[in-house]
């Protein structure tokens, strides 16, 4: 397996640059690129430019480890309004052509949205009706339209079996973007990685302290500080036959000393690989 962590992490003080150099002192081997409203990547982005970034990365020693996207939450697949989704579509459509172009084999995608107005039922629907739009492009490239499960936020793909058969009935294209810090009070994520088998396109990775709400500040914390049981998860991963990149996440930034986040959380990916 291998690291990464996104360049959405980078402290809003360093240059993408220092970032990036920061990344590959702390020990990772890729970067994952975030498709974002503004900063090095946007929809306004042209390929030239994305080259450019491109050769950054590499040129500090990092790869490409997958194409993600927080644009969904804002314009979700699920909406009512034809010309939101249509939008959604092109979003996406762009994380893989960017994907192509970055030599990555997997994008980012939040599949729909639960919310007052637009039930469970109308969001599963409309999402197996929008998304397979998405596979003949995906499959020309070489890319998984990875789909992350962010149970709580979404509301939506509360369990493992769900999300399976929500994935299997997409078609060829489409994956799994496992957040194995998002299964806090919904599951166990050793259950969901193998559940979801070959379909794990993706790892993101993060720990979550069980049971104890959003009123009290964020449910999420750094590797080794919160309930998972990192030994099985791992197991699980190892089981499947994952090899692909562990990408790092982190909810809240240190206080102080921001750079040395990205130190012990590299440290602490490259322990998660070593243990058996």
């Amino acid at each position: 397996m291998k690291t990464s962590i996104g360049n959405n992490l980078i402290p809003k003080s360093m240059s993408l640059a220092d970032g990036l150099a920061l990344i590959r002192r702390a020990g990772f081997d890729g970067v994952e690129l975030w498709l974002d409203h503004d900063g090095p990547l946007t929809l306004a982005t042209s390929d030239a430019q994305a080259r450019g970034l491109l050769a950054l990365v590499r040129d500090h020693g990092l790869e490409v480890s997958n194409v993600s996207t927080g644009l969904h939450w804002d314009t979700p697949f699920s909406a009512r309004d034809p010309a939101v989704r249509a939008q959604a579509l092109a979003i996406a459509r762009r994380q893989i052509e960017l994907a192509q172009l970055f030599g990555a084999d997997e994008i980012l995608v939040v599949a729909g949205l639960v919310t007052p107005e637009v039930t469970y039922e109308e969001c599963y629907q409309r999402c197996l009706e929008v998304l397979p739009a998405l596979g003949p492009a995906a499959r020309r490239a070489g890319v998984v339209v990875g789909i992350e499960n962010c149970n709580a936020e979404q509301r939506f793909l509360m369990g493992p079996r769900e999300m399976r058969l929500f994935i299997d009935a997409l078609g060829a294209g489409f994956g799994s973007h496992l957040d194995v810090g998002n299964i806090h009070d919904t599951g166990f994520p050793e259950q969901w990685v193998e559940e979801m088998g070959a379909r794990v396109a993706r790892v993101h990775v993060k720990d979550t302290l069980r049971g104890r709400g959003r009123g009290g500040g964020s449910v999420y914390t750094n590797i080794f500080l919160g309930d998972n049981n990192w030994l099985a998860i791992m197991r699980a991963l190892r089981k499947i036959g994952y090899d692909g990149y562990l990408v790092a996440e982190m909810e809240v930034p240190y206080r102080y000393c921001p750079d040395q986040q990205f130190y012990d959380t590299g440290a602490a990916l490259r322990r998660l690989i070593g243990l058996d």
